[in-house]
């Protein structure tokens, strides 16, 4: 597996990159300014840390859109392990047209509602060139984006070029021969899958990076072609939702989830999952 930046720098420079391109970008992060931030350091009047705001954000969001800038908002996670920003301004913010930027590990508690929302992809990137790539879409397109960023250094599925642009799915493996299929999710749960199909080289393997209802809806169709067991990998907090949404998808299949980063042997639970 390749070795990138965390997604959090990914987005960080991918972000300074577009705004070079496009002068309507605007960053804003609700957290103390930091100043070896490369897009502040490249567009300051671009970038505004706006630390503990409440409907300000919001306020400053509308403004900006009304005024044809394209704000991309992160959102920090707090002191005490919450969000710095509670989650109205982020729906405000998305329903206001910006584009939202999560930390993984609080975002589940605002995975149905923000699934949910029409005309809002829903984007769980892993690894720097995912990242990338997921950002310059989001860039491009006329809709606000959630995007859920791990902190890690991503290890990465390699690729990342624009001819994988969908990114709802991406099959590994012949579904035919497979015995079953694992279906990994964000930055722990593709390391997760990736190990195990490592150690089982005969399991497919679909990574879902859009998880609004759309992304998911797609990638099911998809999914249904493959015969057998599928394995859902992800982290414990984001497990949950998601088995429930893809199950609903795929009445009459079997999916099963295993949470990843909980612990030694996540492998040999995949592969007894899978009935390997």
């Amino acid at each position: 597996m390749a070795v990138g930046l965390s997604a959090r720098d990914a987005f960080r420079a991918e972000l300074t990159a577009v705004a070079g391109r496009d002068g309507r970008v605007v960053c804003l992060e609700t957290l103390p300014r930091d100043k070896d931030h490369p897009f502040a350091a490249a567009h300051p009047d671009r970038f505004f840390s706006l630390p503990n705001v409440g409907s300000v954000l919001t306020q400053m969001v509308t403004g900006l859109g009304a005024a044809g800038f394209r704000p991309f908002v992160v959102v920090a996670p707090g002191a005490e392990g919450r969000a710095a920003t509670p989650w109205p301004p982020w729906r405000d913010c998305l329903e206001a047209g910006a584009t939202v930027v999560v930390p993984a590990e609080h975002f589940p508690d605002g995975y149905d509602e923000v699934r949910r929302m029409p005309g809002v992809p829903l984007a769980v990137p892993c690894g720097e060139q995912e990242t990338r790539l997921v950002v310059r879409q989001a860039a491009r397109s006329a809709r606000p984006h959630c995007l859920v960023l791990g902190e890690r250094a991503g290890a990465g599925r390699g690729g990342g070029e624009e001819g994988e642009s969908a990114l709802s799915s991406l099959a590994l493996g012949d579904p035919e021969a497979a015995c079953a299929r694992l279906i990994s999710i964000g930055e722990a749960g593709t390391r997760l899958a990736v190990a195990a199909r490592a150690a089982s080289p005969g399991l497919g393997h679909a990574h879902l990076v859009y998880l609004d209802d759309a992304g998911l809806s797609a990638a099911a169709v998809g999914l249904a072609l493959w015969p057998g067991m599928s394995v859902v990998t992800a982290a414990p907090r984001m497990l949950d939702p998601v088995l429930r949404e893809l199950r609903s998808r795929m009445p009459g299949r079997a999916v099963v989830g295993v949470p990843a980063g909980v612990g030694r042997g996540g492998v040999a639970r995949v592969l007894a999952a899978a009935g390997v």
